[in-house]
């Protein structure tokens, strides 16, 4: 196989124009044919691709509202971003510096961690269970006082075990904006993909929300749900849902749009989506497997008439049927 230092830079640069143009949403079926081709000319560009989509994370970073024309725009800052990096490894002098920047040294180092479609059920030392979902990351810290679980990345649901009177220690998950405290209680919490809010359902009694900026704690009953960042609580709202069907591997939707959906989905499988804008506020309400994520994409398919273009195992492209 080609390696590393190889790539010339030119690849690089045209991988990163097929990626612009992928993230757009407005591919034509004529650029969806040159995109194949292209990839199957050398297998530099395939290569190309996909070391893009693992190492770089210009694309996962953009703000949400930017269009197709904005994303078209920003193309030639996104090359030379891409292109310096992929140069930058060619480099040994860089090397430690890259591995200590872009490598995630904290998820490697957690004390239990989920691997990518993989869903983990642990039994903690004071009987609670903790079920881990897809890629997700924890360390534990029990002593005689307390038990503390911080949540580094992902998502998890906690069954609290009942403490003795005479010697009960409080439960406590902490998060990146803040902690929550079981009230003896089922509950989630889930850190958004890009860190920035925590997700908390309550299931059963109640739990104690404090963000880091916060002096009071907030208690969140039984059937309600929340959101927060550092600073506060965005607002208490019904739970949706009665249960955590995740943890049965099941996603359970309604009236999502599409781009949600598989967005969910992908958290369970290796690789990246693209999707045609005209197809991305598609509505849809479902039960759908994370046991086999590639089964409900070819679901959805067939319920909503979509067409799917697989330009690798790790590239999809996404949009409706003529």
């Amino acid at each position: 196989m080609t390696t590393k230092q190889s790539i010339d830079p030119d690849i690089l640069e045209k991988a990163a124009d097929w990626l612009v143009l992928l993230h757009s949403g407005e591919m034509t079926e004529q650029q969806q044919l040159d995109f194949q081709q292209w990839q199957q000319q050398h297998p530099d560009h395939q290569l190309a691709i996909e070391r893009a989509m693992r190492f770089n994370q210009n694309f996962a970073a953009l703000p949400d509202h930017l269009d197709a024309k904005q994303l078209l725009q920003s193309k030639a800052s996104l090359q030379q971003s891409m292109v310096k990096k992929f140069i930058w490894i060619l480099s040994p002098v860089v090397t430690a510096w890259l591995a200590y920047q872009y490598l995630p040294w904290q998820l490697w180092q957690a004390d239990l961690s989920s691997k990518t479609g993989e869903i983990r059920s642990i039994t903690l030392e004071d009987g609670s269970t903790l079920t881990l979902a897809s890629n997700s990351h924890v360390n534990l810290e029990f002593d005689q006082h307390t038990r503390k679980l911080e949540l580094v990345e992902g998502e998890i649901y906690i069954q609290t075990a009942p403490q003795p009177a005479q010697s009960y220690r409080p439960f406590i998950v902490h998060t990146i904006n803040g902690t929550i405290q079981a009230l003896g209680t089922q509950f989630n919490v889930r850190q958004d993909d890009k860190n920035t809010n925590t997700l908390v359902d309550v299931y059963q009694h109640a739990v104690a929300i404090q963000p880091t900026k916060q002096v009071n704690k907030t208690i969140l009953q039984q059937g309600e749900m929340a959101q927060f960042d550092r600073n506060d609580i965005q607002g208490v709202e019904k739970l949706q849902q009665i249960q955590p069907y995740w943890t049965q591997h099941l996603l359970v939707v309604e009236n999502q749009s599409l781009d949600q959906v598989l967005a969910e989905i992908y958290r369970y499988q290796k690789g990246q989506y693209f999707i045609e804008n005209t197809a991305k506020n598609i509505k849809v309400s479902g039960v759908f497997s994370l046991k086999n994520p590639k089964q409900s994409i070819e679901t959805l398919a067939q319920t909503y008439d979509l067409k799917l273009n697989y330009y690798s195992e790790y590239v999809l492209y996404i949009k409706k049927e003529q």
